[in-house]
């Protein structure tokens, strides 16, 4: 698989061309909005490697993550008109939760390549991002912008991930190693046993379980966010 770095560049490579894109296309109002929109996409290509083991690369998404946690409960105790004490402890609350306790809780509980690697999670990032994204006072456009911004940097994750498991990419392309006509034919253009696990169905973990609960997740946000997702259909 590729490596954080590599992600990362790819992640800001398709936050800018998305931002871009929306706002010539006058999806999204203005600069501003075109700002957060690469972030929703930085955001979103960090995603699936949540259920990373350990190292530098966790530390830096699951503190990333916490910082934009502790702004949304920021912003929703700002619009729920919630006094001071508890604009300070929900926001400091939130932030504590996602570094200290989700952080252990994946590490412990999730195996890197699993079901975070997969298509319904990938759905899921959209549905999680839209139901986010309506609690705010943002218009349909814009909620979908960001939520379509969000899912399109984690398909681009899953997507490299997929490609670096063709040692043509991986090794051919972009290694340093210098290999003979031969080698090439024989070894480049085959694939990784990693080949084909980070957009499958959910259902080639070794346990059953995630893919059964991640579909149904899907299911139950859609659910959540039908009347949103009807209203975007009709935009279109």
């Amino acid at each position: 698989m590729a490596d954080f770095k590599t992600h990362v560049e790819l992640g800001a490579a398709t936050g800018f061309a998305v931002a871009i894109v929306s706002y010539n296309w006058n999806l999204i109002p203005n600069a501003y909005m075109a700002v957060i929109v690469f972030f929703a996409t930085l955001i979103g290509s960090f995603l699936p490697d949540m259920d990373s083991d350990s190292g530098l690369p966790v530390k830096i998404i699951f503190t990333f993550y916490a910082y934009f946690m502790a702004a949304m409960t920021l912003y929703w105790m700002h619009v729920a008109g919630a006094n001071l004490p508890l604009k300070i402890f929900v926001p400091v609350a939130s932030f504590c939760f996602v570094k200290l306790y989700l952080q252990n809780f994946f590490n412990k509980h999730t195996n890197h390549r699993g079901i975070f690697h997969s298509f319904p999670a990938y759905i899921l990032s959209f549905l999680v991002a839209l139901f986010i994204a309506s609690t705010t006072k943002l218009s349909i456009r814009e909620q979908f912008v960001i939520s379509f911004a969000v899912s399109c940097g984690y398909l681009c994750h899953l997507i490299l991930d997929e490609l670096w498991s063709m040692n043509v990419v991986s090794e051919g392309i972009f290694g340093n190693k210098k290999y003979t006509m031969d080698q090439i034919i024989h070894r480049h253009f085959g694939v990784k046993k990693s080949f084909g696990t980070a957009l499958d169905l959910g259902f080639n973990q070794k346990e059953k379980i995630p893919g059964i609960l991640a579909w149904a997740s899907v299911i139950v946000l859609f659910i959540i966010c039908h009347k949103t997702i009807f209203e975007l259909i009709a935009l279109i």
